[in-house]
């Protein structure tokens, strides 16, 4: 009779590494490359350890993919937008366990990476944009936004501690025309947003707590 066994890991050779619910130890099963070959436990504790080691490895391949993405976004971020094009505007974020930080369109503002969630932001364009032209509102709950905020206020809470889960940026009238505004997060549990545009709501899908954002304004060819 085989010995119940959960496998743990494969090696490129015929001798693969295995865990026995019987034993501490890893034993070694000589002459099969393939997991079928292995006669696996119905015993609970095994199933139950050999679902999590499954989870783990897909966990850990989505978190390498992550990576790639973020490193990406580091090497093309403002460098990527010609400085002719970009639109200057001071941005102000209130940052949990930082408070105010400063930075421009096309900076991310925020620390990704950081665990620490933004609570409130504000656009202050510094071209010849009217404020109702230039708008943006948050996600602060599940199923609440924000009224929309003309540039140049602040939109979020303050003395709450409560995080953004989200935003969105709305050009209108002369500034639509002559401009085009997009924007992207990062959030708290690790996700990353695509590319929004338009008055698009950025959130993760999860509705995790902003960790950063970049928005770029530029005109329109």
């Amino acid at each position: 009779m085989h010995k119940k066994i959960l496998m743990s890991s494969i090696r490129p050779s015929r001798a693969v590494q295995a865990y026995s619910p019987h034993s501490s130890r890893l034993c070694t099963v000589e002459g099969t490359d393939n997991i079928g070959d292995i006669p696996m436990s119905d015993n609970p504790v095994s199933l139950i350890l050999s679902a999590i080691e499954r989870l783990r490895g897909e966990l850990l391949v989505r978190l390498t993919r992550l990576e790639a993405l973020l490193e990406n976004h580091d090497q093309m971020g403002p460098a990527s937008i010609g400085d002719s094009e970009v639109i200057p505007a001071e941005i102000v974020a209130h940052v949990q366990n930082r408070g105010d930080v400063e930075g421009n369109l096309s900076d991310w503002i925020g620390e990704r990476r950081s665990g620490l969630s933004v609570e409130g932001f504000s656009i202050t364009p510094r071209q010849d944009i009217s404020p109702d032209e230039l708008l943006y509102r948050v996600v602060l709950e599940q199923n609440r936004l924000s009224p929309w905020t003309p540039s140049g206020q602040y939109c979020g809470s303050m003395g709450l501690a409560m995080p953004l889960r989200g935003f969105c940026v709305a050009l209108s009238g002369v500034a639509a025309s002559n401009f085009e505004c997009r924007y992207s997060a990062t959030f708290v549990d690790g996700s990353l947003s695509d590319v929004r545009a338009n008055g698009q709501i950025c959130a993760a899908a999860t509705l995790a707590p902003l960790e950063a954002f970049q928005i770029t304004l530029r005109r329109r060819s």
